[in-house]
């Protein structure tokens, strides 16, 4: 079911600003993690399913833009969105939304499918392949 989007809510701690009062960007790295790992759920599946299964999926390129600062409080919306079919490599694109629907920030990643034992890479199991078809 390609184009896929999905919308995860979260609210800016205190503890994930810098000196500048804005989020730290490394943060946004993690904002993507809990989109992504929540996006997966909506869809029917999760990391842990993947895992279970001999399946890991890490992380090999992130890529980020900042565009105007989120600060503590903000209510971020995080959209997740895959328009590929997954192969031996699967990519997500972020859009960070303030709560006026404003993008403050984009950005993509691009997971690689690999065998938990051997560490080598693997087809995406069947069941993902059918979720992003």
């Amino acid at each position: 079911m390609l184009p896929f989007e999905h919308r995860s809510q979260l609210r800016v701690r205190y503890g994930e600003t810098d000196q500048m009062g804005v989020v730290w960007h490394g943060n946004y790295i993690l904002y993507f993690e809990a989109a992504r790992t929540e996006a997966l759920r909506a869809c029917g599946g999760s990391y842990r399913d993947l895992e279970a299964g001999g399946v890991m999926m890490p992380v090999v390129s992130v890529d980020l833009r900042f565009l105007k600062p989120a600060r503590y409080d903000d209510l971020l919306t995080i959209v997740v969105r895959v328009t590929e079919p997954p192969g031996a490599r699967m990519t997500f694109a972020y859009e960070v939304l303030d709560e006026a629907g404003a993008t403050l920030a984009t950005g993509h990643t691009v997971l690689a499918f690999l065998n938990a034992q051997t560490r080598r890479p693997c087809r995406p199991p069947a069941d993902l392949r059918a979720r992003f078809s």
